[in-house]
């Protein structure tokens, strides 16, 4: 059954990710002028595709991404903090080197996707005319005039706009905040993000949701889309004609059973991109916040696009990529994500409940991070 499944959509976690780190080794520039002191080989403006349907997340297998640092970064970006104790906390250590001895980065990522400070010297009647935005008086200067500030969610914002205006084009979030850029102790490498939300024909949202179903009926996990292929099997566990009942599924049919009638693609920009140790943690990582967005507003996550402004490689990473390149794909690597169904907001979001399932990989290759 998952083989029939599979067969619609020929996914490869390792081959977009691959074309890029291969195009950087064997076209890219030589460079010795950077922070970190370390040459590299890179090109400019780079995208790369990564699919998600059936729940997919882009992990790849040529080798290990490790899960749980993973997890435990994305919600400490969905807590909206800029020090590194929860993480500590919870025993990863990724981003110690760049915090001070409190271990405070600034105003990093998360704090601001969330807690985006907004401050600006206004009259008083400019006050009344914006203070509905969520502005609240924190001084009054000499002259009269008066010092407001908000926060903004950039992510709820999204969440609403996906729950309630879906196909708005300014579903976008930034972490590039000019004014506050050096109080960070390292400015964000991967800084917009946006969403686009449309509504599918009958016959896509069959396809994604009975992908999604068999991978977690395969898994033994109970949720709409197993329910559905539950309906679906005869006697003997096998499916019907998938494009046969495709032609013939109606929206009635798939709303009857939960499906969603949108589809969420996502895309991320990153400034710079260090493709051997970085690439491959945040394509994962976005991929799987994609996921969640899309269980919490009512869609079926299918792509994610990647966008690197420096694409790059560091000369003391080429070990490991040739390392790398070296090893063949794990095809029966299907690594496949799955939250409670009982989470609605992004307040939910806890690493320990979150299931990856069916990934596969090769060793961990050990390379040098540049600071």
């Amino acid at each position: 059954m998952e083989n029939d499944i599979k067969n619609h959509l020929a996914l490869s976690n390792d081959d977009s990710f691959r074309q890029v780190i291969e195009a950087v080794y064997n076209e890219g520039e030589l460079s010795n002028n950077n922070r970190t002191g370390v040459p590299t080989r890179g090109l400019s403006f780079i995208p790369s595709f990564y699919h998600l349907t059936g729940g997919l997340v882009p992990m790849l297998s040529g080798k290990a991404v490790n899960e749980k640092p993973l997890l435990v970064e994305l919600e400490w970006y969905l807590r909206g903090e800029g020090n590194i104790r929860f993480m500590s906390e919870n025993g990863v250590k990724i981003w110690n080197q760049w915090a001070d001895e409190n271990g405070d980065l600034g105003p990093v990522y998360g704090k601001q996707w969330r807690k985006w400070r907004d401050t600006r010297v206004v009259t008083v009647s400019e006050f009344e005319e914006i203070k509905h935005r969520g502005y609240v008086v924190d001084g009054e200067l000499t002259d009269g005039r008066l010092a407001v500030t908000r926060e903004i969610d950039q992510l709820q914002r999204i969440v609403d706009n996906l729950r309630n205006d879906p196909e708005n084009r300014r579903n976008i979030m930034s972490a590039w905040n000019v004014g506050e850029l050096e109080d960070m102790q390292l400015p964000p490498c991967h800084f917009a993000f946006g969403t686009w939300s449309r509504e599918v024909s009958p016959d896509q949202r069959f396809y994604i949701a009975v992908e999604t179903g068999a991978n977690h009926f395969a898994h033994g996990i109970v949720s709409k889309y197993s329910a559905m292929i539950s309906d679906l099997v005869d006697e003997n566990g096998a499916l019907p004609d998938l494009d046969t009942l495709a032609e013939t599924v109606t929206h009635e049919w798939l709303d009857a059973r939960g499906i969603p009638r949108r589809v969420l693609n996502t895309g991320m920009v990153q400034r710079s991109v260090d493709t051997f140790v970085g690439m491959p943690f945040n394509i994962a990582g976005y991929g799987i916040l994609t996921h969640y967005l899309a269980h919490i507003t009512d869609h079926m996550a299918d792509n994610f696009t990647h966008f690197g402004f420096d694409v790059h490689l560091y000369s003391n990473h080429e070990d490991g990529f040739k390392e790398y390149t070296g090893r063949r794909e794990i095809e029966e690597s299907y690594p496949v994500v799955v939250f409670p169904e009982s989470w609605k907001e992004l307040s939910d979001f806890n690493w320990q409940e979150i299931q990856i399932l069916g990934y596969q990989s090769h060793d961990w290759i050990k390379v040098p991070v540049a600071k």
